[in-house]
């Protein structure tokens, strides 16, 4: 059995007793996350994690969503009390995530690709105040066992409903189309007999709500979320 552990530090959190402490995770959980091919799954305890880990995450599942790495996660409803939690929750879903809740998740973790796990552990009894490891594994039984353990929360926990933004007029769809083609803003505007500063308005507004970094890169996100018809269905 291959496990690496590190040691890291979380701050105290009174705020809400139903919610615990904010715990930061150790780079560790990241780096093994950004090595994904295929697959995530995530579980993610009440423990209320903090601000600058949520950008760090979002920015990371970004990057492999781009990838077409699958991601699904499941989260403690008690964090759902957290407004900040609610707005991350709600953008992973929107970006294609699969987000289900559960009454009580155990621990925080990860699978990557089915081959390595990631766990957040509860500090040991004697150990100092606020101290806390993560564990990562490439041990097939360990890692078969809390894939086990994930089928089991996932299959009793809830889908989160949430509808995914889609643009609200025809113009906005078509211009995606194009798009995701490799059309110009000219090439656009000429086909839709609208005028360029229009087309690259739009461009703009959409690239915005996809949070996608290229015109082209809007419009393969839009595909695979199933803005024109039919989601994007990998195999």
């Amino acid at each position: 059995m291959t496990v690496i552990t590190h040691a890291v530090h979380s701050v105290d959190h009174r705020e809400n007793p139903e919610v615990r402490r904010p715990r930061p995770i150790n780079s560790s959980f990241h780096s093994a996350l950004s090595a994904a091919r295929r697959e995530i799954v995530m579980v993610r305890s009440d423990a209320m994690p903090r601000p600058d880990e949520l950008r760090r995450e979002a920015a990371l599942l970004m990057n492999l969503l781009r990838r077409w790495v699958r991601i699904s996660v499941i989260w403690d409803e008690r964090l759902l009390s957290r407004p900040a939690i609610v707005e991350y929750v709600l953008w992973q879903a929107r970006s294609g995530i699969q987000v289900r809740t559960a009454a009580r998740v155990p621990v925080t973790m990860a699978l990557v690709d089915d081959t390595t796990s990631a766990v957040v552990a509860e500090p040991v009894q004697d150990a100092p105040r606020g101290e806390e490891e993560v564990s990562v594994s490439r041990c097939p039984d360990t890692v078969g066992m809390l894939h086990y353990l994930f089928l089991g929360l996932w299959e009793g926990s809830t889908s989160l409903a949430v509808e995914n933004w889609s643009p609200d007029d025809d113009q906005s769809q078509d211009v995606l189309r194009m798009l995701a083609r490799g059309h110009t803003d000219e090439q656009i505007a000429h086909r839709l007999d609208v005028s360029k500063r229009t087309v690259s308005r739009t461009v703009a507004k959409l690239m915005r709500e996809l949070n996608a970094r290229s015109r082209f890169e809007a419009g393969v996100l839009a595909t695979r979320l199933g803005w024109f018809g039919t989601p994007d269905r990998r195999g």
